[in-house]
């Protein structure tokens, strides 16, 4: 090798081509070297279309877990508006504040099971939740975006905690009291309208639940809590909105179809 080398450089200076070899030599390292950015660029390029591809489809899929967020939202105002509007029915056909009376059958139904139902408010790990524990909520670029949504979710993390806190024993308490007023053996020696039963306008189901002072109250108790998680659904509605609203704004590829 030291031979060969030796021989090229002779003929070199016998030639009197170093200038030439020279020029020669720093070409094809600049020529290796331009190569070797170019390759570098071009795969910072495909590195980066990947990114974004990726950043694409979580900002969708968390587009579409906040579209979920908002209909479950909706659908708990509706039946907690439900409940309560119930609530307020019942009160005021107790108290006889009502023309027509709500049938004895309907009001054993609405106390006993309509406003003792506990409302699920809960949600599943979504893909924000995902990024988080991964720790890659750095694929997601927009620092305002991150703030949203983790205020979002942190509040709604924080109302059903307090959901869960309001009471339930409140409406269990109620069951358990509207239950001894529809209890077979104790109105069996009930007659209406010739069926031996509690039926459509017992008078025996009402006096009870009337003679009973605990049932107003925990009907009361229970519509008080609708009121309360009603306005505490409606500040999450407008807050996924907002955030809804935010994402729409800066990504126009959200409401097109892919």
């Amino acid at each position: 090798m030291i031979t060969l080398f030796s021989k090229i450089r002779r003929k070199l200076a016998d030639d009197n081509n170093i200038l030439k070899y020279t020029r020669y030599a720093v070409g094809e390292i600049l020529l290796v070297v331009i190569g070797i950015l170019i390759a570098l660029q071009i795969n910072n390029w495909n590195e980066e279309r990947q990114t974004i591809i990726k950043e694409k489809s979580y900002l969708r899929s968390i587009y579409q877990d906040l579209k979920t967020d908002l209909g479950n939202i909706e659908n708990n105002i509706k039946k907690l508006s439900n409940q309560y509007a119930i609530g307020f029915k019942v009160l005021n056909s107790l108290e006889l504040k009502e023309t027509i009376r709500i049938d004895s059958a309907t009001l054993a139904t609405n106390i006993g099971w309509e406003l003792t139902q506990i409302i699920p408010v809960e949600r599943k790990e979504n893909t924000w939740d995902g990024l988080k524990v991964r720790g890659s909520e750095t694929l997601i670029f927009g620092d305002s975006l991150k703030v949203l949504l983790n205020n979002f979710y942190g509040d709604f993390d924080i109302n059903i905690e307090r959901f869960n806190q309001l009471p339930k024993k409140v409406r269990e308490d109620l069951r358990l009291e509207t239950g001894k007023c529809h209890d077979y053996n104790s109105v069996k020696g009930v007659y209406e309208n010739g069926i031996n039963s509690y039926g459509k306008f017992s008078p025996y189901l009402r006096f009870c639940i009337l003679s009973n002072d605990k049932i107003p109250a925990l009907i009361g108790a229970v519509s008080l809590s609708c009121i309360v998680n009603i306005g505490l659904q409606k500040e999450l509605k407008k807050e996924v909105q907002s955030v809804i609203s935010y994402m729409e704004n800066q990504f126009d590829f959200l409401q097109k179809k892919t």
